[in-house]
């Protein structure tokens, strides 16, 4: 995982597309990807993090897509999406939030 992110990442990407990255490695990985991420965004291009890892998605995101069953419901910006995210959790008794 370190290595294809660290590829993946200094290949200078329009669009980067990262896959529960923080799910795993240590600390100080995490705060490598996330650096990088910034970066990436910062100078113009795309980011699109797949997480469950709500801290992170606040720190890097502006918007957020609802995926259901594989389709997008809502794309929305990202205070919109934590009110819909906590109100379906909550519906659903999700332990999430």
């Amino acid at each position: 995982m370190r290595l294809a992110f660290a590829v993946a990442a200094h290949l200078d990407p329009e669009i980067l597309i990262v896959d529960e990255v923080l799910a795993v490695g240590d600390a100080e990985f995490q705060k490598k990807c996330l650096g990088k991420m910034k970066d990436v965004a910062g100078a113009g291009r795309t980011v699109i993090l797949v997480s469950h890892n709500m801290a992170a998605i606040q720190n890097l995101c502006e918007r957020a897509i609802y995926l259901k069953s594989g389709k997008i419901m809502k794309s929305v910006p990202l205070k919109s999406y934590f009110h819909l995210f906590k109100s379906r959790c909550r519906s659903r008794r999700c332990k999430s939030f």
